[in-house]
């Protein structure tokens, strides 16, 4: 049986990555992806880059849809977090799980929590990578 990390130490685990100085390979972003996804029930967690007024461009996750449509086949609770620094949006944070009512307010406050993290991320040391999913977007 698996066992999970509390929110208070998957908090930290996201902390020390988005904190971690970037290197070459693997995006900061998709390591505090896994560590949500192996820390808790989460089956699969997306982030999302909000590039215009209705359109989000995917910074860290799978092969999945943009996060206003369905959810995978096995996604039993969903939940959809928005990325906000000084009330600007700057995205989504997307985390789904194949458990029924799998979120619960202690899920909520670490996901909302990490999005805080993330929006200081984007508009930190990882300015490049919203930077980069904007030209991508527009080109």
């Amino acid at each position: 049986m698996k066992v999970y990390g509390s929110p208070r130490q998957v908090l930290s685990q996201v902390e020390q990555v988005l904190s971690a100085r970037p290197q070459a390979h693997g995006s900061p972003l998709e390591k505090a992806v896994e560590v949500l996804s192996g820390g808790r029930h989460y089956t699969w967690v997306g982030i999302y880059l909000a590039v215009s007024a209705n359109f989000t461009q995917k910074l860290a996750g799978g092969g999945e849809p943009h996060p206003g449509q369905m959810a995978r086949p096995e996604t039993r609770s969903k939940v959809i977090v928005s990325i906000k620094l000084a009330g600007r949006e700057l995205g989504l944070l997307d985390a789904e799980s194949d458990r029924e009512n799998a979120f619960g307010t202690e899920d909520r406050v670490l996901l909302e929590n990490v999005a805080a993290l993330v929006a200081r991320f984007l508009t930190g040391p990882g300015k490049y990578l919203a930077r980069k999913a904007r030209e991508s977007a527009a080109g």
